[in-house]
């Protein structure tokens, strides 16, 4: 037990420690204890940090209240070698946390991030330690900020809170233990267990929820499945009741039916009028999408106009409008929809609202970005439809922001200029997206047909093609160069489907290719028959060695349909 006593012991060391933080890094505060509402000017220097060789950097600091997580960005303004900016505390921040980057380089203070509790009296007001507890072990902190994950000292973060301030238990207890259940520290187990075993003793559904879910996490099905029996019976229209009849919805196909469902939900559990997002309205959002994928306008309207998530409708839309531009179907319907999409997200630009984890300026940011790929589909509709200057209106925009580094939206360009008429700007066009490495074969076709007409005959194309070939090979390969590391692999041995252990070790001197995937990733089975390719080409050089290396699978019992998966797609894979 003398690490426990050691962890348990280390809270009033941290709170330290995070006070001298906050006077000794890059960054620091105009107040050792900010309040709540208080207005706080915030010192930068980027001298020494990844931001050094950086201007115009943007800073945002995220407020942790456990509830709404509100983001203000800090406008930084230059003072002699310094940075400076100010920022007003919520009256319900408990904690808070300041990012300063440009683009991905991110000022992450050696993985520690410019962390900062909220005092009221010089004392951390409750939930300051359990907020920054949260942050430092959900990959909320990483997400954001950079900041490395932490588990122990969240561990000591959360009895210091539980300490100070007793009545925070029931708000931070499970987030508390969900802690213990997902660190795999020995010391963590019995306190786990203790914890699971009041749970199951309580009159509360929610907890009794909690100990079923964390019996089940931890392997003890029975005791959970007779836990969740006890809970159906207790509460017939509770919390699990609740949950089941929302699953029942998300997985029904059939949409009368779906609709059923959706009825009985609302009947039950009646929408709140205070949230900003229900679960009522991703109902309502599901439903008016699935009737627009089916085709059934009028029923999709009769469901558009009851949802409030309007960006999320304008995702559907453009989805919709895009795969029937694709098949060349229903046109006119698409280029309605598509339109429709593209009004959505102006409104939503305008007045973004608000949203957790995110700032005014960055959700403006969010929804140009969505109204810049719905543009593209609008413009690829008018396209179709030989609207050619139209969609040139709305296509030249979103090349010119994303600098050809969009195949199919060079692409897109590309074939809108040559039907307006534009060939050379077509050509060049063309010729960068070749030389990028972002082009198709469309793009091949049409560069081809300029060509011919432009010169009158195939003479010369070949050569002049091979050049722009080489230039993207060349390309690549720098770019390739520039993202390598050189750092040592970290050791490990593991089974193959054979029972045979591999081990990095045995692998020394060659070339070893890992890649990890699990059956349940999408993504990961689509680039398996390029990795088959790949492992062909090789198979016959003993100097290259693949590894797949199939992980966070569910269940004990994964192998067989690993095996079976693998056979079935005739993969030669271990």
């Amino acid at each position: 037990m003398k690490k426990l006593t050691f962890l348990l012991a280390l809270p009033g060391m941290l709170v330290m420690q995070n006070v001298l933080a906050q006077t000794s890094t890059h960054l620091h505060l105009s107040d050792a204890f900010p309040s709540p509402g208080e207005k706080v000017t915030v010192t930068y220097d980027p001298s020494g940090t990844p931001l050094s060789d950086k201007s115009d950097l943007n800073a945002s600091v995220y407020f942790l209240d456990n509830k709404d997580y509100p983001v203000a960005d800090i406008d930084l303004k230059t003072s002699g070698k310094m940075l400076k900016g100010e920022f007003t505390i919520p009256t319900t921040a408990k904690a808070f946390f300041i990012r300063i980057n440009k683009d991905d380089v991110v000022d992450d203070n050696n993985e520690q991030g410019y962390t900062y509790f909220v005092y009221r009296d010089k004392k951390p007001v409750q939930g300051a330690y359990a907020s920054e507890a949260y942050l430092i072990w959900t990959g909320l902190g990483n997400a954001y900020g950079k900041i490395k994950n932490d588990p122990k000292k969240a561990f000591a973060l959360y009895n210091e809170e539980f300490k100070v301030y007793p009545q925070s238990k029931s708000e931070y207890q499970a987030n508390y233990i969900n802690l213990l259940a997902t660190n795999k520290s020995p010391e963590f187990s019995p306190l786990l267990t203790e914890e699971i075993a009041k749970l199951s003793k309580s009159n509360d559904e929610k907890d009794l929820i909690l100990a079923s879910n964390l019996l089940k996490r931890t392997k003890k099905v029975p005791q959970s499945d007779s836990l969740t029996a006890v809970i159906k019976a207790k509460y017939p229209n509770g919390e699990l009741a609740k949950n089941e009849l929302g699953m029942a919805f998300n997985k029904e196909k059939d949409l009368t039916k779906k609709e059923g469902f959706y009825n009985e939900y609302i009947q039950k559990y009646p929408e709140s009028t205070t949230d900003k997002k229900t679960i009522q309205d991703n109902f309502r959002l599901q439903l008016a999408g699935a009737y627009l994928q089916a085709g059934k306008i009028d029923d999709y309207h009769r469901w558009e106009n009851l949802v409030k998530d309007k960006p999320s409708l304008a995702m559907n839309l453009n989805n919709v409008a895009f795969e029937w531009a694709k098949k060349g179907e229903h046109l006119e319907d698409a280029a309605t929809f598509s339109k429709q999409s593209l009004d959505m997200m102006k409104q939503k630009i305008a007045n973004p609202g608000t949203q957790s984890f995110a700032s005014s300026k960055m959700l403006k940011e969010r929804y140009q970005s969505s109204y810049d790929m719905y543009a593209d589909t609008y413009a690829y509709i008018l396209f179709k439809q030989n609207k050619f200057k139209e969609a040139l209106a709305y296509e030249a925009p979103v090349y010119e922001k994303t600098k050809g580094a969009d195949a199919e939206i060079n692409e897109n360009y590309a074939l809108i200029l040559k039907g307006a008429g534009e060939d050379a700007k077509a050509k060049t066009v063309i010729e960068n997206a070749i030389k990028t490495g972002k082009s198709s074969a469309q793009m091949d076709a049409a560069l081809k047909a300029v060509y011919l007409k432009e010169k009158g005959a195939e003479a010369g194309y070949d050569k002049y093609y091979s050049a722009l070939k080489n230039a993207a090979t060349i390309a690549i390969k720098e770019s390739l160069l520039k993202e390598m590391i050189n750092l040592p692999a970290p050791a490990f041995a593991l089974r193959d489907t054979s029972g045979n252990i591999v081990s990095l070790a045995s692998l020394k001197g060659k070339v070893v290719v890992v890649d990890f995937w699990a059956t349940w990733c999408g993504p990961c089975k689509a680039s398996f028959p390029g990795m088959q390719m790949a492992v062909n080409q090789y198979k016959n050089d003993p100097n290259v060695q693949f590894l797949f290396v199939d992980t966070w699978e569910n269940g004990d019992n994964y192998l067989p349909g690993v095996k079976k998966f693998i056979a079935d797609n005739h993969y030669s894979f271990k």
